[in-house]
């Protein structure tokens, strides 16, 4: 009778500990319930993790997904985030270029490439450097591959708030909650300094998170995680991302404008895009992306070349373009830099 009770005391403090590590419950609530309702995401509280941001989302994936020999699909280009930890955890061979194009990540390439990867990481939102939303066509396609394979899908929910043109896409994970986890954070959409966001993840794969999670820092701050459930809560953050989201529609509109006013189209022109809060300027042929990334910086102005973000870092030059936080003025003088920048290497 001692050791049964000692047995069962003992599964307790653990359920309790996994609990906490998982996050404050009011927050994982909020959130539930705000993705539900936003992203058509489909969860309960219990499936959602806790964590300091996307990127510690996207590190405990590949702890819990991946093993030594496991390959894994990113998208090319991709964000330099998934890939550095990739390379940083396991023989860079394993990871699957699979090339992008205007509607999104190939999956029939994929397949060719590697048919029996064990995960894929997207941004079937908003492709994270382009910009174009993953078409449903492909979107289907890659749930069929994950299912027959049955591999994981690792959905970063990239700029999914700040889309101008018609309703926010759904979320991939609404499709097949139990094939794909899903990650996003408030970092973005609310303050960097808030290090603050969640993984979703389907019921077989909880405990491997929240046990993943414990042997990182145990959990992000609580103090502000019982102030963000209050705000989500009380219906602050959807009023924040409504006003948000029209400040960065007239901004988005006024950048287009100003680079189209100051830059000839026969030196760099702009990759379509309607979400987020940066646009792909790609640069004429000769031009160097690194080069003129450089030199922005000597002139203050911070720019990130593209051509990196490709397998190899060997891809076409372009430059991603940010705009959040910056006003008309900043934005002007910081293209009118750009400007003298690309007239003097086409000299």
């Amino acid at each position: 009778m001692a050791k049964a009770w000692q047995s069962l005391a003992w599964r307790r403090c653990g359920s309790c500990r996994l609990r906490r590590a998982a996050g404050v419950l009011a927050l994982r609530e909020a959130i539930a319930d705000y993705l539900r309702r936003s992203r058509s995401v489909h969860c309960e509280a219990h499936h959602v993790v806790i964590t300091s941001g996307t990127q510690q989302g996207l590190y405990l994936s590949c702890q819990v997904l991946l093993g030594e020999a496991d390959s894994v699909w990113v998208e090319d280009p991709a964000y330099r985030g998934i890939t550095a930890i990739l390379e940083s955890i396991g023989p860079e061979d394993r990871i699957v270029h699979v090339p992008v194009d205007e509607e999104g990540i190939d999956v029939a390439a994929g397949i060719a490439m590697d048919a029996h990867a064990r995960a894929a990481f997207v941004t079937p939102s908003h492709q994270y450097p382009l910009g174009m939303p993953l078409s449903m066509g492909r979107r289907k396609a890659l749930l069929a591959w994950a299912e027959a394979n049955q591999s994981w899908i690792v959905e970063d929910d990239y700029d999914s708030e700040l889309r101008y043109a018609g309703h926010p896409f759904p979320a991939l994970q609404g499709l097949a909650p139990e094939r794909v986890i899903y990650l996003g954070t408030f970092s973005k959409i609310l303050y960097p300094s808030l290090r603050l966001g969640y993984a979703v993840v389907p019921d077989a794969l909880v405990d491997a998170y929240v046990g993943a999670r414990i042997l990182m820092d145990r959990h992000p701050p609580t103090a502000d995680q019982h102030v963000l459930a209050a705000f989500i809560k009380e219906g602050h953050l959807d009023r924040h991302i409504r006003r948000v989201r029209g400040v960065h529609a007239e901004r988005r509109t006024f950048v287009i404008e100003t680079i189209e006013r100051l830059i000839a189209p026969d030196l760099a022109w702009l990759q379509p895009s309607d979400q987020g809060m940066h646009l792909v300027l790609w640069l004429a042929a000769g031009l160097d992306d690194r080069e003129v990334a450089s030199l922005g910086r000597e002139a203050g102005v911070a720019l990130r070349p593209v051509s990196p973000m490709y397998a190899g870092r060997k891809g076409p030059a372009g430059l991603v373009l940010g705009f959040g936080g910056f006003g008309d003025k900043a934005i002007e003088e910081a293209a009118r830099k750009l400007a003298a920048i690309l007239n003097k290497l086409t000299k």
